[in-house]
Formats: structure tokens, C-alpha cells, sequence
């Protein structure tokens, strides 16, 4: 089967900085996988060449098979801020995508009360986002990509300012999304528990510059997952474990990189 998504010694520059260096990946259709690595080693640079916002300086990027030129017209966006329109309601944000695909009026309101349902907010369709918690907006904001249909949902740390216990909740609402749709996921967070807990793979980025996949961790863990208990199960610690032991190398090597940095600006 022609994977989803894959990346063949792709390397992107900003100016003369090396970001991401000969980056090969493949993701399968329907599999999840989350990116860790420290902080400013390029996950997020890694997401927008998915998404085809920006071009891979070498390399190339192919989407089911197909060398990727352009916006990536197969996959979602969930970003680490929600991308909703304030001047509109629950329901014209959700339906916003099909009604721009063209889709007629009553057919796109008929899909967005679906998936607003979905993801639970039936009683909050008419409210505006101000109106709505965190965790509120970011089911807003699924229900605005799923609802598209796209084969590929790239998500860019989405529940990085939640709450534990809604961050909780909006994880195996992600996961019950995922399981009912089989799309293929990849998801960047700085909470390497998260990346377990959620992935069938999880990448390690190094330290930058110039980052590289330096580890790639199957997880083994049956589905569907208990997210409240996981983390007290003996194999999830265990796996935590043997991916800490190549993370906390990389950000150790970005500590001792962004020290030498300060001293030279000093």
C-alpha cells in the first residue's frame, strides 16, 4: 500500500540557518505518529512541509505516492492556537470548510450540526468563540478540520495550554476522532507521556541546528488506551524510559548550544 506521507532526505534552510538535515519519514495510511524533540529543532518547521507552506530547500516530500508542489490538499492543519473566526458562531466556523468547497447551504449546516455533535458542543453552536472554554475551542477547531475529510491531520502541539484534566479529555476525544476515521496523524508536543500515550510510532528530533531523526520508538500498546491509567502500566514506563534516554541527550546538547550562543552575544 502506497504510504500517506513521506519524506526522502528532506533538509530546509531559513537564510544560512540549517533548520532540519536529511529527514527521511513514512507514515502509513491511518497511522499515528508523534514528533518530540527539544525546544527550536524544527517539529514545527517539520508540520508546515507536510502542510506544503513552505518548500523543502532539498529533498522531496511525496503525498500517497505523489511528489508534494503547493498547499498539501489532503491534509488538515490543528494549530497550536485555534484558527477560528470571532465574528462567527460554533456552527459557521464548523461549516465554513464545506460551505467554501462548495457545498450548498442546507448540506454544509446539515455536516457541521454532525460533527458538532461529535465532539460534543450540540449546546454550544450558536455561541461565539469568547464565549467558549479552552477545551471548548479546540473541539471547535477538530470538528473544523475532520469535517473536511482529509486523509492527513497534522496537528502542531494543539493541547499545549490546556489544563491536565482537559487536556486528558480532549486527547481520547482525538483518539475516538482518529479510530472512527483512520486518518493518518501527525502530531508535534513537547510532552513526550502525550506522545506515548497517543502514537503508534514516536520520532526523536536532535538538537538543532541542522536536526535529524535520531530515534524512532514503536509503541506497543493495545488499543483502545485507557488514558486516565496508562502511565501507571509497567510497559508504558518502560518505553518511557528507552525514548527518555535519547531525548534527554538532545536537550541537553540544546541547553549546552543555546549557553554558547548566549556567551557569544555577551
Amino acid at each position: 500500500m502506497t504510504p500517506a506521507l513521506v519524506f526522502r532526505g528532506v533538509s530546509k534552510q531559513f537564510a544560512n540557518y540549517p533548520v532540519l538535515d536529511g529527514i527521511h519519514l513514512e507514515a502509513s495510511l491511518g497511522a499515528f505518529l508523534s514528533v518530540v524533540g527539544p525546544s527550536g529543532c524544527g517539529k514545527s518547521t517539520l508540520l508546515n512541509l507536510a502542510a506544503g507552506l513552505i518548500e523543502a530547500s532539498t529533498g522531496v516530500i511525496e503525498v500517497f505516492g505523489q511528489p508534494l508542489t503547493g498547499i498539501n490538499r489532503r491534509a488538515g492543519y490543528v494549530f497550536q492556537q485555534e484558527v477560528l473566526l470571532p465574528w462567527k458562531t460554533v456552527l459557521d466556523n464548523v461549516r465554513l470548510g464545506p460551505a467554501l468547497a462548495g457545498l450548498p447551504k442546507e448540506q454544509s449546516v446539515t455536516l457541521a450540526r454532525e460533527w458538532i455533535r461529535r465532539v460534543g458542543l450540540e449546546a454550544f453552536s450558536h455561541c461565539y468563540p469568547h464565549q467558549l472554554s479552552g477545551g471548548m475551542r479546540k473541539r471547535v477547531a477538530m470538528a473544523q478540520t475532520w469535517i473536511t475529510k482529509p486523509d492527513i491531520v497534522l496537528m502542531d502541539e494543539p493541547f499545549a495550554a490546556l489544563d491536565v484534566h482537559t487536556r486528558i479529555q480532549m486527547q481520547m476525544e482525538l483518539l475516538h476522532l482518529w479510530s472512527s476515521t483512520k486518518n493518518t496523524v501527525l502530531f508535534v508536543t513537547h510532552d513526550l507521556e502525550e506522545a506515548i500515550a497517543l502514537a503508534d510510532e514516536v520520532l526523536v528530533l536532535s538538537a538543532g541546528p541542522g536536526s535529524r531523526i535520531v530515534g524512532r520508538y514503536p509503541i506497543e500498546l493495545e488499543r483502545p488506551r485507557n488514558l486516565i491509567d496508562i502511565k501507571t502500566e509497567d510497559a508504558f514506563r518502560e518505553i518511557y524510559r528507552a525514548i527518555w534516554r535519547d531525548l534527554r541527550l538532545e536537550v541537553q546538547r540544546s541547553y549546552e548550544r543555546s549557553g554558547q550562543t548566549l556567551q557569544l552575544a555577551r
